[in-house]
C-alpha cells in the first residue's frame, strides 16, 4: 500500500531516523570515529624476540673496535680535530684519539657538555667546538607510550631548568677545553640540536628559542626552526635572524591548515638540521639547504642576513605519518671533473619508530640547480637482510630501521662526489655509488651486533648505528654506535692508509684557508708515541 512505503522522509520523520541522522552528520563531520587519533601499528608476526648478536658485512672489513664511546659524525656536519698527525673525534663529552686507526685511544671523557660542531677558526688561530643544549626529549617509552602527550612526561621536558642553546669551547688545547660562553637561546622551548659552525663569522642553530612553534610528533613537546647568530667572537655570540615555516608558530592556524598532517600528532613539523651553508655569507654565499621534516627542505635566500627568506622547498609527494622525511642536508662536493655532480644535496631522512612502526623513507638526492624549484631526482635503495640474518626484514630486527646520518661534509682529504656513506640504525652503516644520481647503488654495508636486552625497550629501540665520518685521505670510516665505536675499510674508497698521517688539505675549500698556521706542536694521549708536525 503507499501509505505504508517505508521511504526515507518517514524515515527521518522518526525517532530513530532522528538518530540515525545525527549519527550520520557526526560521521560526515569528524570522520569514521569522533578524535580517532593516530593509526594503530601492531609489531609484526614475524618480529624477532631475541637481538642479533652476529656481525655482518659486504665490502667492508673492520680494522679496528673500541668500546664504550660513541664517534660524532654527520650530525653536525663538522667533527674532526687535527693537529700535526694527531686527530681526534669528539665522543661522550670527551674524544677518541683516532691518529693510529688500529688502536683508537679514549680520552678525556666527560670534559665538555654534549656534541657539537669542531672547527678551526682560522681569523682566530682557534679551535672552537659548539655544543648543543637542549631540554630532555619525550620520546615513547612503555611507561609513556605517548611521549609527549603523557603529561607527566611532558612537564619533565617542559620544566627543564638547564641550558637551553649553545655552548662553546675553546679546544686549542683539547686536553683542557675552556668554555667560552653559555648562550641562551631562550627559556622556554627546546633549546639547540643539530647546528652547523663551519668556522666563519655564523652559526646556523636548529633551534627552538619558546614554547610557541608547534609540534605533532611526539619526541618533543615544541618544534624547532632557525636561528642564526654573529660568532665573530665565541665567547660573545649575538643573535642576527630567525626563520620559521610561515604555519609553524601556534596562532598562524590558517597556513598550518593548509597541511594534511595538521593535527595528526604523529608528523614531524619542524627543522631537524640547521641550514647547510656551502659557501659563507661574508664570502659572497646566499645558499643554505634545511630539512624541515613533514614541511620539507627549504633553500635558503641568505642575501640579507638580517632577514633570511624562502628560495623554494621541495616535499616528498608520498609523504605519510610519522619519521623526520627531511633531516640531514649534505651539499655534495663537486667540481667540473664531475660535471653530473654539480649541484646536488643528498637530503636524508631519520626513522624514528621502532620495528617499522611507520611508513619507510629513504634518502633522496636532490637537484637544487635552480634554487627556486628544487627537484627529488633519485632515491637511495632499500638496504636488504644479510642472506644468512635470522631474519628475512630489517623491520623484524628490532630497533629503528632508516637513515639517519650522512658522512661529515668537513673532512680530511678531498671528498669523492661520488660515494655517500649513511648511518641506518638497525641496518648499520652503508656505503652508496650515486655516479648516477637518478638510480644510486649500494657498494658496501656494515651491520655491528645489535646491543641491549630485548626485555629492555630503551636499550634497543633506537637500533644500533648512529653516525659516520669517513677520512678522505686515509681512505677509512668510522661508526659511532650505542656499544662503541667501529672503524671501517671498503674497496670502494681505496686501500686503506694505517699510519698516523698529517691533513694536508679539507674537503672544503674555503675551510683550507689559514688553518695550517696553527702551532704545530702535537702529541698524542695514547702513551708514550709523539706525533710529528
Amino acid at each position: 500500500m503507499k501509505n505504508a512505503e517505508f521511504n526515507r522522509r518517514s524515515l527521518l520523520k522518526s525517532a530513530a531516523g532522528a538518530m540515525l541522522a545525527s549519527v550520520g552528520a557526526r560521521g560526515q563531520v569528524t570522520g569514521l570515529l569522533p578524535n580517532s587519533g593516530s593509526p594503530n601499528f601492531p609489531l609484526a608476526l614475524g618480529a624477532r624476540e631475541t637481538l642479533d648478536r652476529k656481525q655482518d658485512a659486504h665490502n667492508m672489513e673492520v680494522i679496528a673496535h673500541i668500546s664504550g664511546s660513541t664517534i660524532a659524525g654527520g650530525e653536525p656536519l663538522m667533527a674532526l680535530w687535527a693537529r700535526g698527525k694527531q686527530r681526534l673525534l669528539p665522543a661522550n663529552g670527551g674524544f677518541v684519539d683516532i691518529s693510529d686507526p688500529k688502536k683508537p685511544v679514549v680520552v678525556n671523557k666527560g670534559i665538555t657538555r654534549g656534541p657539537g660542531a669542531v672547527v678551526y677558526n682560522a681569523k682566530l688561530k682557534k679551535w672552537v667546538m659548539m655544543c648543543t643544549a637542549a631540554a630532555p626529549l619525550t620520546s615513547a617509552t612503555p611507561e609513556f607510550p605517548h611521549g609527549q602527550y603523557d603529561k607527566e612526561l611532558r612537564d619533565r621536558s617542559v620544566n627543564f631548568k638547564g641550558l637551553r642553546g649553545i655552548r662553546n669551547y675553546d679546544i686549542t688545547n683539547p686536553e683542557k677545553p675552556e668554555l667560552l660562553q653559555e648562550f641562551s637561546t631562550g627559556e622556554k622551548g627546546n633549546g639547540t640540536h643539530h647546528n652547523f659552525y663551519d668556522g666563519g663569522q655564523y652559526a646556523y642553530l636548529d633551534c627552538g628559542w619558546d614554547d610557541q612553534l608547534r609540534m605533532e610528533n611526539h619526541q618533543r613537546p615544541y618544534s624547532n626552526a632557525i636561528m642564526i647568530v654573529d660568532m665573530s667572537d665565541p665567547a660573545k655570540v649575538k643573535e642576527v635572524s630567525r626563520w620559521w615555516v610561515p604555519g609553524q608558530r601556534l596562532g598562524e592556524e590558517a597556513e598550518y591548515r593548509k597541511y594534511i598532517f595538521a593535527g595528526d600528532q604523529t608528523s614531524w613539523t619542524g627543522n631537524h638540521g640547521a641550514l647547510s651553508v656551502p659557501k659563507r655569507v661574508e664570502d659572497g654565499g646566499n645558499v643554505g639547504y634545511g630539512g624541515f621534516g613533514a614541511f620539507g627542505m627549504y633553500v635558503m635566500d641568505l642575501s640579507d642576513i638580517k632577514h633570511p627568506k624562502p628560495f623554494g622547498h621541495v616535499q616528498y609527494e608520498f609523504n605519510a605519518l610519522g619519521t623526520i622525511p627531511f633531516h640531514t642536508c649534505y651539499p655534495v662536493i663537486s667540481d667540473a671533473a664531475h660535471p653530473r655532480l654539480q649541484n646536488l644535496v643528498v637530503a636524508a631522512h631519520e626513522a624514528l619508530e621502532a620495528d617499522c612502526r611507520e611508513v619507510y623513507h629513504t634518502p633522496y638526492v636532490v637537484d637544487v640547480k635552480d634554487p627556486r624549484n628544487p627537484k627529488i631526482i633519485g632515491f637511495f635503495p632499500r638496504p636488504a637482510a644479510p642472506p644468512d640474518a635470522p631474519y628475512t626484514d630489517f623491520c623484524l630486527a628490532r630497533g629503528r630501521f632508516g637513515s639517519h646520518n650522512t658522512q661529515c661534509w668537513l673532512a680530511p682529504g678531498a671528498s669523492r662526489p661520488e660515494i655517500v656513506a649513511v648511518s641506518w640504525f638497525n641496518a648499520g652503516v652503508r656505503v652508496f655509488d650515486i655516479s648516477n644520481p637518478t638510480a644510486p647503488k649500494e657498494v658496501a654495508w656494515f651491520v655491528p651486533p645489535q646491543e641491549g636486552e630485548i626485555n629492555n625497550y630503551e636499550s634497543w629501540w633506537r637500533g644500533s648505528t648512529e653516525n659516520v665520518f669517513v677520512e678522505w685521505d686515509r681512505n677509512l670510516i668510522w661508526i659511532g654506535t650505542h656499544e662503541g665505536s667501529y672503524c671501517l675499510s671498503c674497496p670502494a674508497l681505496g686501500k686503506p692508509v694505517l699510519e698516523p698521517k698529517k691533513v694536508d688539505r679539507w674537503s672544503v675549500p674555503h675551510c683550507n684557508v689559514g688553518w695550517d698556521e696553527q702551532a704545530s706542536r702535537a702529541f698524542y694521549f695514547s702513551g708514550s708515541n709523539k706525533a710529528s708536525s
